[in-house]
């Protein structure tokens, strides 16, 4: 069974016997996408898998990372010389700046690091290699809304963007709203 944002939320403030006053839909949102984010951050996971390609120039070692990355999975190119695939190797920051001290010394990528917002090559591209990228991204926050209130979480896993957290910490997060309103509820969660 697939659903949308609004089913989620729904589902949400139903089970925890509360109303769009003592949980607002905006707060049910925002615990939704908390733990979409969370699981994007802590685990591989197949719904957020990407692939998207990228140009090097000449003597630039240095490329954004795209919107939402997350971690790598792999890059790859293939060789304009052999036609052989090559899978560049992951170095920690540490170890490429050992093997890759001068950027201005160019040839045939090997390796790369991510460092900040950048993706690093090493050795710097002496030419212009269409370079694959697969990596993991962070999905989009779900939104009021089609097209944007669905992902491949909610159409396929959406039992764990709900049980993503403890039934607890969702108490908790609930019990802290009320505080902040000022409205703790009557049903025994406030003694959470």
């Amino acid at each position: 069974m697939s659903e949308t944002l609004e089913t989620l939320r729904a589902r949400l403030q139903n089970w925890l016997s509360a109303n769009t006053t003592r949980l607002p839909d905006t707060v049910a949102n925002d615990m939704i996408n908390i733990v979409q984010r969370e699981l994007c951050r802590k685990h591989d996971l197949r719904f957020a898998e990407t692939t998207d390609t990228f140009a090097t120039v000449s003597g630039t070692a240095n490329y954004t990372l795209p919107t939402g990355w997350s971690r790598p999975y792999r890059l790859w190119y293939t060789d304009p010389d052999t036609s052989n695939v090559v899978q560049l190797v992951s170095l920690s920051k540490e170890r490429f700046d050992a093997y890759y001290p001068d950027s201005t010394k160019t040839a045939k990528p090997e390796a790369y690091t991510v460092w900040g917002s950048n993706l690093q090559l090493g050795k710097t591209p002496d030419r212009v290699l269409t370079i694959t990228r697969e990596y993991y991204k962070m999905l989009a926050d779900l939104v009021d809304g089609s097209p944007n209130n669905s992902n491949a979480f909610t159409l396929n896993a959406w039992e764990v963007l709900f049980w993503g957290r403890s039934y607890k910490r969702r108490c908790s997060c609930l019990k802290m709203h009320e505080l902040a309103l000022g409205k703790p509820g009557t049903d025994g969660m406030n003694q959470i």
